[in-house]
């Protein structure tokens, strides 16, 4: 047989000359993303089968540009879904608040509040935050498996339950600005007119139906139903997910947003009727799901990744928020009972 008429085995280099295993080995690490031994010690984490924190060494003779490549696009994607779930927080939050605390002037007299005018921006920056969320989702990018729901996708199922949320939140958004812009005008007239009243009790029937039936309970539930279903969705998309070792900047962004939504769901129950009753249960429900979710689907992390901070990322911030919520509803509930804000006297 002519020399030149096989191949050499892979152990053999291109020159014939036979390549170290440790070298070989070393390969078989970097391309499974295992801890590779290097001579710097500046350290970048990957992502391994248990929850503690491994480094991969900054080496260019132990690190393939590949492995840092993947590492920085995983770094640079829990980062921006830390400040998604941050932001998407904030605004719901901070579009529902601000109505309540501060005192905006009419835009119209007696026709259009100014608190109506500050809530019709809310699904404008709440929605698209909670849908850039979705999409860091692996089973969102990649379609998940598929026929995951009869012929269904992994993906469509997740956009549907995502969008049945949306569209709750949005109808019930409009549903309580119309009602918060029409009642003023029947409020104004029953206030100057209260001989008319006395005499047809409807108006007031007309104010309280407007204000108390479809502002207060209808439209706030539904809003806030939405909400929670479009979280829902979230937790179905990232169930399976791992992140990180989060850098040090992430786990702050991602703290200060899981805290962010556990004041936005205390805030929920103590303004709206009934509200603490719900919250109180709302809590516990979810956050024991969330511990579900990631202790029977560990996915390779010890304890499912519990204990970490920020390996399964979703299901860990729903459950840090409603740990908070958890908490601030107790306190509540032990200096004024289960009265609402406006029924304790805290209103303003």
């Amino acid at each position: 047989m002519p020399h030149n008429s096989y191949e050499l085995p892979s152990v053999y280099s291109s020159m014939g000359h036979y390549q170290d295993r440790n070298q070989s080995d070393q390969a078989i690490l970097t391309s499974t993303s295992s801890p590779v031994p290097s001579k710097t010690n500046a350290p970048i984490m990957i992502a391994r089968e248990d929850d503690d924190d491994y480094y991969l060494e900054r080496n260019s003779t132990g690190v393939d540009g590949d492995s840092l490549v993947v590492y920085r696009d995983q770094a640079d994607h829990d980062r921006w879904l830390a400040w998604l779930l941050l932001g998407a927080s904030f605004s719901i939050l901070f579009f529902t608040v601000v109505p309540v605390v501060a005192d905006i002037p009419y835009v119209v007299p007696s026709w259009f509040s100014g608190d109506t005018l500050w809530r019709l921006f809310d699904p404008l920056f709440t929605l698209p935050l909670n849908l850039f969320v979705m999409t860091r989702a692996t089973a969102i990018m990649t379609g998940g498996h598929s026929n995951y729901w009869g012929a269904l996708s992994e993906q469509s199922v997740a956009w549907l339950f995502w969008c049945l949320g949306a569209g709750i939140f949005v109808q019930g958004h409009g549903v309580h600005t119309a009602a918060a812009m029409f009642k003023h005008p029947v409020q104004d007239f029953n206030l100057a007119h209260p001989e008319l009243v006395a005499q047809y009790p409807i108006l007031q029937q007309i104010y309280s139906n407007m204000r108390d039936l479809w502002e207060h309970i209808i439209a706030h539930y539904m809003y806030a139903f939405g909400g929670m279903v479009m979280s829902w969705a979230h937790l179905f998309a990232f169930r399976n997910q791992v992140h990180g070792p989060l850098t040090l900047g992430t786990k702050i962004v991602f703290a200060l947003g899981s805290l962010v939504y556990g004041l936005l769901l205390a805030g929920i129950a103590i303004e709206f009727p009934d509200g603490l009753y719900v919250g109180l249960v709302y809590s516990i429900v979810i956050g024991l799901v969330c511990v579900a979710i990631i202790l029977f689907k560990p996915n390779g992390l010890r304890k499912g990744g519990l204990l970490t901070m920020g390996r399964r990322m979703v299901p860990q911030f729903y459950l840090g928020s409603c740990v908070v919520g958890l908490i601030i509803v107790i306190i509540w509930i032990g200096i004024f009972g289960f009265q609402n804000r406006l029924d304790a006297g805290v209103a303003t």
